[in-house]
């Protein structure tokens, strides 16, 4: 339940292993490729054009001022939050994930308690349990 509420306040808008996000251009001519602006190309200051999310257009900055903090170092100190937060989220993640094996590999050890004939097919991995085949028996 934690996992999905740090997932759903996060969004994951910068997450690491997303990878960089691309924005694709198209234009017809070389000579527009060397003269690209891109701060023109997307209607905003060329102050926020890193800016990933929450990039606004001039005319929104002329209709009303920027919501959020804007001194460098606030920005930095929120960035850091950030990241600790990805940090969390995703040593729980992991932590869910090798819990999950570890279930998996109890519910085979009682599997095997039983008396039928079982062969193994598999070995045990740090990732998985161990697989076994077992012969069918009818229930009677």
């Amino acid at each position: 339940q934690k996992i999905e509420r740090l997932k759903a306040e996060l969004h994951l808008l910068d997450a690491a292993g997303s990878g960089p996000g691309r924005h694709l251009f198209f234009v017809d001519t070389e000579r527009e490729v060397q003269e690209f602006d891109i701060a023109a190309r997307l209607d905003t200051v060329p102050e926020l054009v890193d800016r990933v999310y929450n990039r606004p257009t001039i005319a929104t900055l002329q209709r009303e001022t920027v919501k959020g903090p804007t001194d460098p170092a606030h920005l930095k100190k929120l960035a850091q939050q950030r990241k600790n937060q990805y940090d969390l989220l995703r040593q729980r993640i992991e932590r869910e994930k090798a819990m999950f094996v570890i279930s998996q590999k109890i519910q085979t050890r009682k599997d095997l308690l039983d008396k039928t004939h079982k062969v193994k097919v598999k070995k045990e991995t740090t990732t998985g349990p161990a697989i076994y085949k077992f012969k069918f028996q009818r229930k009677r």
